[in-house]
C-alpha cells in the first residue's frame, strides 16, 4: 500500500512542481518576450509573419478571431484529407501502404485538427511515414496551438477594459508553436530516443520469435514484423499537445512508443504539464496569481480523487477474480508472479498503479493516449475515465481548451454564489451579466448534449449494436465511451466495436467538430463582452474567488453538472455492470 501511495503522490508532486515555472515562462513568451536561447527564434517568427502576410500587432474582435480559427482549421482538414487519400502515390512509404477511404480520411483529419486524435485505424499498418509526419504530427502542433491562442484571447478579455481587442490569432498560434510546443517536443523526443523509441526511415523489420507459434491450421509462425519509422517525433507532441494519437495501434502500450518505466513517467508528466502550467500563466496575466492557484487547486483536487479511485478499483479487482483465486489481495499486495488486483489489459512493465494513474491523467486531459486497455478495467475503474471526459475535460484538460472550459465553470460558480448572497456576480472586477452566463452555459453544457445525442444515435443504429463484442451493460459502456471520447475531444477508446465504418466515421466526425468549435465560439464571445466592460473596484461585499471556499464551490459545481447530465447513462453502463458482478 505504501508503494501505491508513493507512486501516486510522486506523480502529482512532480506535476505541481514543474507546472509553476513553466506557466511563468509561457506567459512571457506569449506576450512576445522570448527568453534565453529561444530568443534566436525571433527572426523565424518575423519571417513567418512575412510569409503569411500577417501584421502581428493587428487586434481582432471575437468574430474575426473566430473566423481565423475556423479558416485555419478548415484548410488544415482539407489538406490532411487529401494527403491521406493519395498517400500510396507519395514518397516515404516503404511498406506500400494503400490510400485510406474517404470516410476514414475525413474522420482522421477532423480528429487531429480538433485535437481529439480518435483513431479508427492502426497507425503502423494504415499510415505511411509521410502521412504520419507531414499530416498527423503537424496537426499535433497546430491543433494544440489553436487551443493556446483561444485561451489567451479569453485572458486578454478578462484583463482588458473598454476595448474589443482580443489579440491576433496568427501571432498567438505562431508563438505557441515556436516557443512552447516545438522546443519542449524536441527535448522530449531526444529523451524518448535515449529510452529506445525509434526515429528512423528504415523498412519494417522481421525478427525471429523466441517461442515459435502455430496457427489453427498447423502453420508454424517463427517471425514477427516490427514497425519502424519516425516514432519519437510523433510521440512527443502527441503528449505535450494533449493530442494522444499513437504511431502504433496500441498507442503508448507499445514497447516502441513507451519502452521503459522512465519513458512512462516522462510521457505521463508531459500529457498534463502544459495544461497545468497554463493555470499559473492565467494568474500571472490577470495580475493576481492567487486566481491561478485557485483554479489549479480545484483541478488538482479533482485529479487526485480520480486517480485514487481508479487505482483503488483496479487494485481491488472484481469479486470473480478474488473468488477464483486468480489474485492475491493480502497486505503484501500479491507476489512476484502476481502483483494482485486486475492485471488484465495492462503491461507488466507498468503494473496496475501506473496504468490507472495514466488512465485518469489522459482522460483528465483531452489527450487520449493509453498505456493499457480501458475496456479491460473493472466497471468502477472504467467509470472514472469516462466521467473525467464527461465533465468537459476541465481537470487541466486540453492545452488551452481545458482552462477556458474551467473558466466557464468559474463564471457559472460566481453567478450561483452571487444569487445565494443577493449580489450582482463579479469576476476579476467585471460584472457577470446575462450574456456571459448564456455563453458560459453553452460551454459547460455543449459536451454533455453532444455526447448524449451521439450515444443515443449510436444505440439506435443496428449496425453499431451488431458490431459490439460484448452484450448488455458492458456493450452499452463501449458505445457510451466512444461517443464520450469523440464528444469530449479526447480520442481514447474502450474498443469493443468496429468504429471504422462510413456511418461511425461521419457521425463521430460531426461530434468532434461540434464539441471543438461550439465552445470556442462561445468563449470568444464572452472574451469580447468582458473586454468591453470597465473594471470595478473590489468592495467589502465582493466574493473572493481565490480562497478555499470558492475552490470547494467550483469543484461542487463541476461535479454537479456532470452528475445531473450523465448519471442515468452511467447507471445503465458501468454502474449496472458493477452491480451484476457484485451479486
Amino acid at each position: 500500500m505504501e508503494n501505491v501511495i508513493l507512486q501516486c503522490a510522486l506523480y502529482l508532486l512532480l506535476l505541481a512542481v514543474l507546472a509553476w515555472p513553466l506557466g511563468i515562462y509561457m506567459g512571457k513568451v506569449m506576450d512576445g518576450e522570448p527568453l534565453g536561447i529561444l530568443a534566436v527564434l525571433v527572426p523565424c517568427e518575423r519571417a513567418l509573419y512575412r510569409i503569411l502576410g500577417v501584421n502581428p500587432t493587428e487586434q481582432l474582435g471575437w468574430k474575426r478571431y473566430l473566423g481565423c480559427v475556423l479558416a485555419f482549421s478548415a484548410v488544415s482538414t482539407v489538406i490532411l484529407v487529401l494527403l491521406l487519400m493519395v498517400q500510396h502515390t507519395l514518397p516515404l512509404n516503404p511498406q506500400g501502404i494503400p490510400d485510406t477511404s474517404w470516410d476514414l480520411a475525413l474522420n482522421t483529419a477532423v480528429s487531429f485538427v480538433t485535437n481529439t486524435n480518435w483513431q479508427a485505424y492502426s497507425g503502423e499498418s494504415s499510415m505511411s511515414y509521410l502521412a504520419q509526419m507531414a499530416g498527423l504530427t503537424v496537426q499535433n502542433f497546430a491543433s494544440a496551438a489553436v487551443g493556446i491562442a483561444v485561451l489567451f484571447a479569453l485572458i486578454r478579455g478578462l484583463r482588458s477594459s473598454g476595448t474589443a481587442a482580443l489579440g491576433n490569432f496568427w501571432a498567438d498560434a505562431t508563438r505557441g508553436t515556436l516557443y512552447i510546443l516545438l522546443p519542449f517536443s524536441l527535448v522530449l523526443s531526444l529523451l524518448l530516443v535515449w529510452q529506445g523509441v525509434p526515429q528512423n526511415f528504415s523498412d519494417y523489420k522481421t525478427v525471429a520469435l523466441l517461442e515459435p507459434l502455430s496457427t489453427e491450421d498447423g502453420t508454424a509462425v517463427t517471425g514477427q514484423m516490427v514497425p519502424m519509422g519516425p516514432q519519437a517525433s510523433q510521440v512527443a507532441p502527441k503528449q505535450l499537445g494533449t493530442n494522444g494519437g499513437g504511431y502504433n495501434g496500441v498507442n503508448s502500450a507499445h514497447p516502441h512508443e513507451n519502452p521503459t518505466p522512465l519513458s512512462n513517467m516522462l510521457e505521463m508528466l508531459s500529457l498534463l504539464l502544459i495544461p497545468a502550467g497554463l493555470c499559473f500563466t492565467f494568474g500571472q496575466k490577470v495580475g493576481d496569481m492567487r486566481q491561478g492557484f485557485a483554479v489549479f487547486a480545484a483541478m488538482f483536487l479533482l485529479l487526485a480523487m480520480a486517480e485514487g479511485f481508479t487505482v483503488w478499483a483496479e487494485q481491488e479487482a472484481t469479486p470473480q477474480l478474488v473468488q477464483g483465486g486468480l489474485i492475491n489481495l493480502s497486505p503484501q499486495g500479491g507476489s512476484i508472479a502476481q502483483p494482485g488486483g486486475n492485471m488484465e489489459g495492462k503491461e507488466a512493465r507498468f503494473g496496475i498503479v501506473n496504468s490507472a494513474v495514466w488512465a485518469a491523467a489522459t482522460t483528465a486531459a483531452s489527450n487520449g493516449a493509453v498505456n493499457a486497455m480501458h475496456d479491460s478495467f473493472t466497471p468502477m475503474g472504467g467509470l472514472v475515465p469516462m466521467v473525467l471526459m464527461q465533465l468537459g475535460e476541465v481537470v487541466y484538460g486540453g492545452v488551452g481548451s481545458g482552462l477556458y472550459g474551467m473558466l466557464a465553470f468559474v463564471l457559472l460558480t460566481v453567478f450561483l454564489a452571487g444569487l445565494m448572497v443577493g449580489r450582482t456576480p463579479e469576476y476579476l472586477g467585471k460584472k457577470v451579466e446575462p450574456f456571459e452566463m448564456k455563453m458560459a452555459a453553452v460551454v459547460c453544457l455543449a459536451t454533455p448534449v453532444i455526447i448524449l445525442i451521439g450515444s443515443g444515435v449510436m444505440c439506435l443504429a443496428p449496425q453499431v449494436v451488431e458490431s459490439l463484442n460484448n452484450p448488455l451493460p458492458h456493450g452499452f459502456s463501449e458505445i457510451l465511451y466512444a461517443a464520450t471520447s469523440a464528444g469530449a475531444n479526447n480520442g481514447s477508446a474502450f474498443a469493443g466495436l468496429n468504429a471504422n465504418t462510413p456511418f461511425l466515421n461521419v457521425l463521430l466526425s460531426a461530434l468532434m467538430l461540434a464539441s471543438r468549435f461550439v465552445p470556442i465560439a462561445a468563449i470568444l464571445a464572452v472574451a469580447e463582452s468582458l473586454a468591453r466592460k470597465k473594471k470595478m473596484a473590489a468592495s467589502a461585499g465582493t466574493l473572493s474567488t481565490s480562497n478555499g471556499i470558492f475552490v470547494f464551490l467550483l469543484v461542487f459545481v463541476v461535479l454537479l453538472v456532470g452528475a445531473l447530465s450523465f448519471f442515468p447513462a452511467l447507471a445503465l453502463g458501468p454502474v449496472a455492470e458493477h452491480l451484476q458482478m457484485a451479486r
